[in-house]
């Protein structure tokens, strides 16, 4: 799969059911390759299940999600080693130490180029915690990690479920920095409960109600 073109998706009719309640229905609209989407709702409109739908973790009860590279269509089985996604309180190895963390997952997936583990270990704002367990670092921390993790994968988009959970004022800043500066050449999809600096000024935006 071609690193360098970014993901385009278009939505058809898109639903999902849970037992005999259905939380989204009928969502049409597209995701431009290498551009930006705010999904927007408030907590319980569905937002969350919309994104993990539009990844490939979850299935659709009806309708369809079509995943494009450039002219090629892709699979939903071969999608999870394309994207990068990070979710609040996301399933993080606890027991691993910060570093042992990092190489761990640069075992399945490979950084972006010009980029290695300890690298990504400095984005985190994590040197001095690296021999520290995961499950001992506070929640804004394993929120940078996660988030760094995400950002420093070579991938073909991105998809942030509330991305500033947990993090202060200093790490909402330092999320706005990490925004700018390495989403580059990739698709970014932020699920967001109307939070402003979650997303690119400018971005075009699909509001759950």
């Amino acid at each position: 799969m071609d690193s360098i073109m970014p993901l385009a998706l278009d939505i058809k009719d898109l639903g999902k059911r849970h037992g005999k309640n259905w939380i989204l229905r009928g969502l049409n609209f597209s995701v431009t390759a290498g551009s930006a989407m705010a999904l927007l709702g408030a907590n319980g409109s569905g937002k969350s299940s919309l994104l993990r739908m539009l990844c490939g973790l979850d299935p659709q009860s009806e309708g369809e999600v079509c995943w494009q590279q450039g002219q090629t269509t892709v699979d939903r089985e071969a999608l999870a080693g394309a994207i990068s996604y990070c979710a609040p309180d996301q399933s993080l190895i606890l027991d691993l130490t910060v570093e042992e963390h990092i190489a761990f997952h640069f075992k399945f997936r490979h950084p972006l180029p010009g980029t290695d583990e300890s690298q990504t270990l400095s984005m985190a704002i994590l040197e001095e915690k690296k021999d520290i367990r995961v499950r001992n670092l506070s929640s804004g921390m394993r929120q940078r990690l996660a988030l760094s993790l995400a950002f420093s994968t070579q991938s073909l988009a991105l998809f942030l479920d509330e991305p500033t959970s947990h993090l202060d004022a200093q790490g909402r800043a330092w999320y706005v920095d990490l925004m700018s500066n390495w989403t580059a050449g990739r698709t970014l999809v932020v699920s967001s409960n109307h939070n402003e600096n979650e997303f690119p000024k400018g971005t075009e935006r699909f509001t759950l109600t």
